[in-house]
């Protein structure tokens, strides 16, 4: 039995956890007693820290694992709700409000839900931990924050400083362990300054030290690095003479909070000029950043741009800042602690350059955005897809910048309708709309930015089940083209009408836009992910409609338009059509190989709802050919998909009709106990888990000969087999067109298919090709 891992999201150590060992085993206690645990204190004392320890040691009581939601760099309590379902992996499609749909999918869920830094959003997480822990009966929620949450069931953790020797007391060198924060000093000054050691004549010292800092774990990191290039004993000095106007501050901050303070405000004063410009102009961008970003919003005005990679460095080395080490591949990362973030927020503001650098922030943003939509339809979305998700936070900023400053909604637009290519393919679609939504009515004016967003917004509004919506957006975007002239928004604004009849039902009038705006994308040479997908749509409803042939060759163009271009998503797409058409017309075996491929791409993607899509399909062609025991698990993975998705198979009731008929049958075919075992066998595993399981081993073929061998067995489908049987008679295309009733086009597509499927690459061959079928299948 293979064990999987621990369900969650917790991050990796990326240096050494010291002490705690009593606060851990408290905390480890109050969760036996508590569904609320907050560990409060003062910034810097290490509550993040001390949370993810605590929560790697107790993950493997938790059924449904232990997921963390980082809230530092989330300023608008309107995405709360957002920032939760994002890490558990839910892509809400539906148009129920996103709380309810995660509300549904911690029902029945034994977790432990990590709210990382509730300060600055107490009374939205306070509200939200409230009907979390009403609506889902085995959830608990360890919280950190500077403030309790004051609700009903809370238990408090004070996190303290990390313990020194008494007053009257230096440990020697062997006995340092026994002090956190002495043990901490001596590992982290070790790290920054190989060879470092505490001696008999320096243990004093760095008591003296760590007793100035109060023995906060962010103050000692802070000083740590600075042993590099100066001894415990200057490095003491420099700090008595820093802090020593301290006495003359607040007197009602706590003594902690004003020795973290100066510990900051001496590391600042220790920075060249350009140092201190570039940490408090880095901490515009909201969680991790790259050098490029680095380079772009944080240059001018008394930094070269060619300076910033050295000056990163450099901050790196005093632990202002912290790398990410990414994959090979992968361009390095940044982040700020959130307490050094908002220092230099501070710092940035009293420069009075705080618009500035934002409005850089956000442009560069823009940027980013159009450059992913520009350069989807290609072979890099899977890298794209990774950045995208990556940059979510500061995309977020960018657009709430636009909202908050009231200067530049247009640049909201532009950014918040480029990122289709995000908010489609990575089922982000509720906050899609939702910045939307708040942006349109702040820009009536007609634009081609205004425009795109009211396409995004009615394609996402339809695949959400609200055909109303989706309609008057099209009609928006329609008007817009027409008062524009932009003959590719106005292809855009036919192609989402037909998805919103799509959704309303209306099958004839869904086919007819869709087929008039691929027309038109097509004489306008547009060629784009989006563009392309009315070729699958036009397939889906032709499905739907039992136009089984048409909608075979409407998939089997798109595939090989993005197959051409090396694109992935649209692709993707096209298979999952081809197999649901393929499957309709009885050609079962054929679909396995179309909806295989789709999954394997779907997977890079990160594109739960598609997957949802091909592993149902699968699941059904795998039944249909006696497979039943690899289907029943891909029916026990759907039942871990479905509910992060939020509306299965696009609500669509035929589909979920036949869903329950083709279970059903599996279930029957195995007998109940064998069909549950299958089942279950995918039970606590998240969904990328599950396909790895089920579909890391070849799925079993059927007993007895091999298909290949079954003298019936051909590798076209039944149209392409027509086609070449017409092929063989002499026919030219235009012969065959006119013969089945299908376009000529459709007919060039057929035999390009033809020709690469039996890898031959003549028409004569293909003749060849069927005689000797033909001879094959005469008896005697």
């Amino acid at each position: 039995m293979v064990e999987t891992p621990p369900l969650g999201n917790l991050p990796e150590d990326v240096s050494s956890f010291v002490g705690r060992t009593r606060e851990v085993a408290s905390a480890e206690q109050l969760l036996s007693g508590t569904r609320l645990l907050t560990l409060t204190g003062t910034g810097g004392v290490g509550k993040t820290r001390l949370a993810l320890r605590i929560a790697a040691e107790v993950r493997r009581a938790f059924r449904d694992g232990v997921w963390l939601v980082e809230l530092a760099a989330l300023e608008d309590p309107d995405l709360l709700v957002q920032a939760a379902a994002t890490p558990l992996g839910i892509r809400d499609w539906s148009s129920r409000p996103t709380q309810d749909v995660l509300l549904d999918y911690l029902a029945d869920k034994h977790l432990l839900l990590v709210l990382d830094n509730c300060e600055h959003l107490i009374g939205a997480c306070a509200d939200f931990v409230q009907t979390l822990l009403v609506a889902a009966p085995e959830l608990q929620v360890l919280a950190t924050s500077r403030e309790s949450l004051r609700i009903p069931g809370e238990q408090l953790l004070s996190v303290q400083s990390l313990s020194l020797p008494d007053p009257d007391r230096t440990p020697r060198p062997d006995e340092i362990e026994r002090y956190e924060a002495i043990d901490l000093l001596h590992q982290r000054a070790a790290a920054a300054a190989p060879g470092f050691s505490l001696t008999p004549e320096t243990v004093s010292s760095a008591v003296r030290l760590c007793r100035r800092l109060d023995g906060i774990p962010l103050a000692i990191e802070l000083a740590a690095v600075r042993l590099r290039r100066m001894s415990i004993d200057q490095l003491l000095a420099g700090l008595e003479d820093h802090f020593s106007p301290l006495t003359g501050g607040s007197s009602t901050a706590l003594p902690r909070h004003r020795t973290l303070r100066g510990t900051i405000d001496w590391s600042f004063d220790l920075c060249s000029p350009e140092e201190r410009r570039l940490w408090a102009r880095a901490s515009v961008f909201a969680g991790e950043f790259d050098l490029d970003a680095a380079e772009s919003v944080c240059s001018g005005d008394g930094i070269a741009r060619d300076d910033v990679v050295v000056l990163v460095a450099n901050l790196v080395e005093k632990s202002i800042l912290s790398r990410s080490d990414l994959p090979h591949g992968q361009r390095a990362r940044y982040h700020m602690l959130d307490t050094i973030r908002r220092y230099g927020q501070e710092k940035l503001r009293a420069s009075g350059k705080e618009r500035q650098v934002r409005q850089r922030h956000c442009d560069w943003y823009q940027r980013l955005a159009e450059q992913a939509a520009a350069e989807w339809f290609g072979p890099n979305q899977t890298q794209w897809v990774t950045r995208l998700r990556s940059e979510h936070t500061n995309l977020r900023a960018a657009i709430e910048f636009c909202l908050t400053e009231r200067t530049d909604i247009q640049a909201g637009l532009r950014i918040a309708g480029a990122l289709w290519c995000y908010w489609m393919p990575c089922g982000v679609l509720a906050e899609g709309r939702q910045w939307i939504d708040r942006l349109l009515p702040l820009a009536p004016e007609p634009t081609t930015a205004r425009g795109t967003a009211l396409w995004v917004y009615s394609w996402a509004a339809s695949h959400q089940g609200e055909p109303a919506a989706s309609a008057a957006s099209a009609e928006q975007c329609r008007r817009v083209a027409e008062q524009l002239g932009d003959s590719q928004m106005a292809a855009y604004g036919l192609q989402v009408a037909g998805l919103s009849a799509m959704s309303s039902g209306d099958l004839a009038a869904a086919r007819s836009y869709c087929s008039e705006a691929w027309r038109r994308h097509r004489d306008l040479d547009h060629l784009a992910s989006p563009a392309v997908m009315a070729l699958m749509q036009q397939g889906f409803v032709a499905a739907l409609q039992g136009d089984l042939d048409q909608a075979v060759d409407y998939a089997e163009d798109c595939v090989r338009i993005a197959r051409e271009h090396g694109e992935h998503w649209t692709r993707s797409w096209g298979l999952v059509v081809l197999g649901l058409a393929l499957w309709l017309r009885g050609d079962h075996q054929q679909a396995i190989p179309s909806l295989r491929e789709s999954i394997a791409t779907k997977r890079g993607l990160h594109d739960l709802f598609g997957l949802g899509m091909a592993v149902e399909f699968l699941a059904w062609s795998l039944t249909c050919t006696g497979r039943h025991k690899d289907a029943a698990p891909l029916f026990g993975t759907l039942a871990r998909i479905w509910p992060l998705v939020g509306v299965p198979l696009m609500g669509i009731q035929p589909l979920a009709e036949l869903h329950n008929e083709i279970e059903a049958k599996a279930r029957t075919a195995l007998g109940a106990a064998v069909f549950d075992t299958a089942f279950n066998k995918v039970a606590g595993m998240d969904p990328y888990q599950a396909l790895d399981q089920v579909l890391d081993d070849k799925a079993t073929p059927p007993k007895g000969p091999s298909q290949r061998d079954d003298p019936q067995w051909s590798p076209l489908t039944r149209r392409e087999q027509d086609v070449a049987q017409l092929i063989a008679e002499g026919l030219s295309n235009r012969d065959i067109a006119a013969r089945l009733l299908i376009k000529q086009r459709t007919v060039e597509s057929h035999a390009e298919h033809i020709l690469a499927k039996l890898g031959v690459d003549s028409r004569t061959q293909v003749a060849v090709w069927v005689v000797e079928r033909r001879a094959a299948h005469q008896p005697g």
